[in-house]
């Protein structure tokens, strides 16, 4: 792994430079890059300092740190005659003044190509992996930060292959893919084993055109887990919605999906258990200067918690981009995860409300200078467990 941290870093100090910014968005199944045309490979590099008050996550001793972190990135793509391949891989290292044994490293991979076989569809292939550190007072050590003298590693990978049919001016548009991941903790597997598991699914969307910029969409998905070491919690979910969407720019686009999901388990210890579901998305872009965008949906997920238990989930999420000047710009961007924690004998019920507000600046075309807050609060049933946590920064952005 460390090898792979080096070369990432390396590319970033020495490739040629481009000015290009692509953005890549991903949820626990799929993942999706932005496009440009041509090969293009961009290395990046961040790098910040700062100090966070309550790094153990405690209600009632805080412990304050200082936090070095260095995040070389790199975005690769190839565009062939029908093909296209893009790859980004990032990496982060973090330094800590006062927990030196909490050092570490997070790194990701996605990867997704694309291949055009007749005029208007294609088949892709996704894949995605994940490896990160879970900080002492957060996850399997809620509440207890001290009980561990350093936190867990858990990683999380995905790979799926689909089908897609017309483009966005199409009548009629429709995307399937079939795919398996799977989640482990890394460490402490006499603990963490029975939370393992993996999952086999398939999703299909389809959008038709009913008037201007308007489509009827709907959305299916089923999923298969299965928990070789917890047999209790294999359980197949089920998803339907319908609604419109609309999109009259790149900049301004409405998603309003309604409909249910089902968890459905295979021993009688859990209820199955059917609730409403939604997922909405809006982005609007009123003035050149100014973008808001706001997401809000529900979903079933597995527990981070020793006891035997599923994750009911609703989530809330605003972003606001303003630009002051063509150098000065604000990002401003705020989550409520509402979280129900069903156990065979128990409920717990969670909000984590995280924020942040950045201030950058464009001292050059390659060079970005940026200090940052952000703030997070944790409420749970269990008192002991919740925390207040704020964090201030600064630092520097290097895109070559």
């Amino acid at each position: 792994m460390r090898v792979l941290l080096l070369f990432i870093a390396f590319i970033s100090y020495s490739s040629t430079a481009f000015s290009e910014t692509v953005s890549s968005t991903r949820d626990s199944l799929n993942g999706e890059f932005s496009f440009s045309e041509g090969n293009l490979l961009l290395p990046q590099i961040k790098t910040s300092y700062g100090q966070i008050d309550n790094f153990l996550r405690s209600g009632n001793e805080p412990q304050a740190t200082n936090v070095l972190a260095l995040s070389p990135e790199l975005f690769i793509q190839t565009q062939g005659d029908g093909s296209l391949f893009q790859l980004q891989a990032q990496a982060s290292h973090f330094n800590f003044s006062e927990f030196s044994g909490d050092d570490h490293y997070d790194y990701s991979l996605l990867s997704k190509f694309h291949l055009r076989f007749a005029e208007s569809q294609k088949i892709f292939a996704t894949g995605f992996i994940d490896d990160k550190y879970e900080y002492r007072g957060t996850g399997l050590s809620l509440g207890d930060a001290s009980a561990l003298t350093e936190g867990d590693r858990k990683r999380n990978q995905f790979v799926n292959v689909g089908y897609l049919y017309g483009h966005q001016d199409s009548m009629a548009r429709a995307k399937f893919l079939v795919g398996y991941r799977d989640f482990s903790y890394l460490t402490r597997e006499d603990i963490t084993k029975p939370l393992a598991y993996s999952s086999s699914y398939l999703q299909g969307n389809f959008d038709y055109l009913i008037t201007g910029k308007t489509y009827f969409s709907t959305k299916v998905q089923l999923e298969d887990f299965s928990h070789n070491s917890n047999m209790d919690l294999e359980r197949k979910q089920y998803l339907a919605l319908a609604g419109v969407k609309w999109q009259s720019t790149e900049l301004t686009r409405l998603l309003f999906l309604f409909g249910y999901e089902k968890a459905q388990f295979d021993n009688s210890l859990f209820k199955s258990n059917n609730r409403f579901a939604w997922q909405v998305s809006v982005l609007w872009n009123p003035i050149q200067r100014l973008k808001l965008n706001f997401i809000s949906g529900s979903e079933i997920k597995n527990s981070n918690k020793i006891e035997k238990s599923v994750n009911y989930a609703n989530y809330y999420g605003v972003k606001l981009d303003y630009d002051f000047t063509d150098r000065f710009l604000l990002h401003i961007s705020s989550k409520l995860m509402d979280d129900e924690f069903v156990g065979l004998d128990n409920l717990i019920k969670e909000d984590h409300i995280s924020a942040s507000m950045r201030l950058q600046y464009r001292w050059r075309h390659w060079l970005n200078a940026f200090v940052q807050y952000s703030y997070d609060n944790f409420d749970s049933t269990i008192i002991k467990d919740n925390y207040d946590l704020r964090m201030a920064s600064f630092g520097f952005v290097v895109t070559f």
